[in-house]
């Protein structure tokens, strides 16, 4: 969280671990961890509407395909994000949402805009796909579909590649979790995104 509340990222468990009770401190079956992030979410919620939740893979908590959402943390719920709260496992990561209904988020920059838009466009293409899509049919079938090719560049995310914002960014940043070949869903997609943005956003293309 100390860098996640900033970037966005995911924060993985050991790391958390790690700052708190040291390298060489035992932790058996997560109960001191447990207790921990109980004892933050509680000053989390009360001073700023934020909540520490975790997701050990999109398969843990992914919802119904037909739930769409987008890349907004303003409409998360404490409700939804208790539900989706995970225990335990070294590969789960650690996210900051927003609890407050009907929070105020701030306008993204230009570059994000366009990130997010292709953020979202990827996760309807898993949602129309059962949740999971072969790295190689979204790659040769799909993004020729949508008149992209792997090493487009987008307007105003520089140098990066279109290939490389999906395969390193989106999974670098929760979005999506690539296994065997294919990706589904990651935590942050489930977690914190909004389902009337992302409705809007389909709707729009779609119309």
């Amino acid at each position: 969280v100390r860098r996640g509340d900033h970037t966005q990222k995911p924060l993985a468990r050991t790391e958390l671990k790690e700052a708190v009770l040291g390298k060489d401190r035992t932790d058996r079956g997560g109960k001191i961890i447990k207790a921990v992030i109980a004892a933050a979410n509680e000053k989390l919620r009360h001073l700023c509407g934020l909540e520490l939740a975790t997701a050990n893979s999109a398969a843990d908590a992914a919802p119904d395909a037909s739930q769409a959402a987008g890349p907004s943390q303003a409409e998360a719920t404490q409700e939804a994000t208790q539900e989706r709260a995970v225990g335990g496992g070294a590969a789960s990561k650690l996210l900051l949402v927003n609890v407050l209904p009907r929070a105020v988020a701030p306008e993204p920059a230009d570059g994000k805009l366009v990130f997010y838009a292709l953020v979202e466009t990827v996760l309807n293409l898993l949602s129309d796909h059962g949740g999971r899509l072969p790295e190689s049919e979204l790659t040769e079938t799909w993004l020729p579909k949508l008149g992209l090719k792997e090493k487009d560049t987008l307007p105003g995310l520089g140098t990066a590649k279109v290939c490389d914002l999906i395969s390193k960014r989106m999974v670098t940043e929760g979005f999506l979790v690539k296994t065997q070949g294919a990706y589904a869903q990651g935590p942050r997609a489930v977690l914190s995104r909004s389902s009337e943005a992302a409705n809007t956003f389909r709707g729009e293309l779609e119309g």
